[in-house]
Parts: structure tokens; sequence; C-alpha cells
């Protein structure tokens, strides 16, 4: 199992470190992968971008992420995201692959502009 930590904690920093460098970009939770005190599943908003827009274009790429509130509705309401859709959520496991995440990259940087 800490085989497969040290893997999930590889590919989310990979995404995590895009995300950090890209204008307008809010990750919700902790930026960084740290030893442990992140999982890796990641949320984020893009300022004056409808997640539900974001996550169609990236599905167009036949990469399946998600949008919404993810039965987290308060926690939405209370960080002023319900206008946005919700956030963009992806979710990694230890059987993804770093190709994997590059081909996400690549979808969200088609999605962002």
């Amino acid at each position: 199992f800490d085989a497969f930590a040290r893997h999930e904690d590889a590919l989310a920093e990979q995404l995590l470190a895009w995300l950090r460098g890209r204008r307008g970009v809010r990750i919700i939770g902790l930026p960084s992968v740290t030893a442990g005190e992140r999982v890796p599943t990641i949320s984020f908003v893009v300022e004056g971008r409808h997640s539900e827009d974001i996550v169609r274009r990236v599905d167009a790429h036949g990469i399946g992420i998600r949008f919404g509130d993810f039965y987290a509705r308060r926690l939405i309401e209370a960080l002023g995201l319900q206008a946005q859709g919700g956030v963009v959520r992806v979710s990694i496991a230890h059987y993804n692959t770093a190709g994997e995440i590059d081909r996400l990259l690549a979808a969200l940087e088609a999605a962002l502009g």
C-alpha cells in the first residue's frame, strides 16, 4: 500500500504542479502533495469559467473527469462556487499512469486555452 500511495502522490503532484502554474486556477484544498496529508482526488475551479464547460471539453478527449458539488453543497455554497457549477474534480488511483496524466494535462490545456 505504501507503493500505491507513493505512485498516487507522484501523479497527483504532476497535476497539482500544472494547476499551480496556471493563472486563474484555484485549487480546493492543499496545493501540493505532502507526506500523506492529501488524497489524490483533486478539485479546482478556473476564474471566469463554468466547471461544466471545462469537463465537457476534456470529455471530448476521452478522459473522464466530473464537475459539481459531490454531495458537499453547503461547502460549495460557503466557498461561493455554486454559480460556477461547483468544482472540477479529478480522481487519480494507483492504476493510473504518468502518461494518462500527460493526456489529461494536454486536454486541460486545450480546454482552458
